[in-house]
């Protein structure tokens, strides 16, 4: 069959549209009965807005299990995690994201979540992502906020220190009450590229974020120590599977003018 240009660039964006199935999304939920979120988040999604999020729930203190998640394309995977929480919590409308329309609500008002008895004392939990390709590079994205942003018994932004492999990364505060409704990265998410190792897994702990002696930041870009550390949903990108959309573009329009020239 000859292969025109227009043909090989059709193919050439057919093929990156599989990549969509190298997603794959987590919401944590207050429960069964809440909303799971559906779309993009911050992280690259070919499936756009019909991306899928797997759901996981649960109460505390215990270790939940997910397991075999659907990508964000809704195929089965070997995927799972394993995460231990305090318990989950459902913020009030007018918290976190959903005062600036409600955009990520279901994603950002719901979480799992440690505590701790102090805002002096730092407590962690540990989670593993199960199910990978060993060896392969995938981005994580884990976010973490909590609600009551103003409320200093609690401490501005309940917001969550994330460490993979030693290296470690904070969520924090926007300063608006209910949210400014944008998903940031080092406020609302951390993002972290790391090699799943020989068993096929990624390891991390969070915890509450406390500065000073005793803490476990210098400063807390909150300015104040946190009680909780809030999970709201985690993101699990197959690097090598998942072209920004730009370098797609770029690749099929290179490829394009290769054809002509050699007419």
């Amino acid at each position: 069959m000859r292969i025109t240009p227009r043909l090989a660039v059709i193919t050439f964006l057919a093929s990156a549209g599989l990549a969509a199935g190298q997603v794959i999304n987590i919401d944590f939920d207050h429960s069964a009965t809440n909303s799971v979120y559906q779309g993009l988040a911050a992280a690259p999604d070919p499936s756009g807005a019909t991306a899928r999020w797997n759901r996981m729930t649960g109460s505390g203190p215990s270790t939940i299990l997910g397991s075999n998640f659907v990508d964000s394309d809704g195929q089965l995977t070997g995927v799972g995690l394993e995460l231990e929480i305090d318990g989950s919590f459902l913020s009030a409308p007018g918290e976190q994201e959903l005062g600036a329309g409600g955009i990520y609500g279901p994603l950002m008002s719901d979480y799992v979540f440690l505590s701790s008895p102090l805002a002096t004392q730092v407590v962690t939990g540990l989670g593993t992502i199960t199910g990978l390709d060993p060896g392969k590079l995938y981005d994580v994205f884990l976010y973490g906020q909590g609600d009551k942003f103003s409320e200093i018994l609690y401490s501005e932004g309940q917001n969550t220190l994330f460490t993979i492999n030693g290296i470690s990364k904070q969520t924090a505060w926007d300063g608006t009450p209910g949210g400014n409704g944008l998903l940031v990265e080092g406020l609302e998410y951390v993002k972290f590229s790391v090699a799943a190792d020989l068993a096929g897994e990624i390891g991390f702990s969070y915890a509450n974020v406390v500065s000073g002696p005793g803490g476990n930041v210098a400063t807390d870009l909150d300015g104040a120590n946190s009680r909780f550390a809030a999970i709201n949903g985690i993101q699990i990108v197959d690097v090598a599977a998942v072209p920004e959309p730009a370098s797609a573009l770029l690749g099929a329009a290179g490829l394009l003018l290769l054809m002509r020239r050699r007419k």
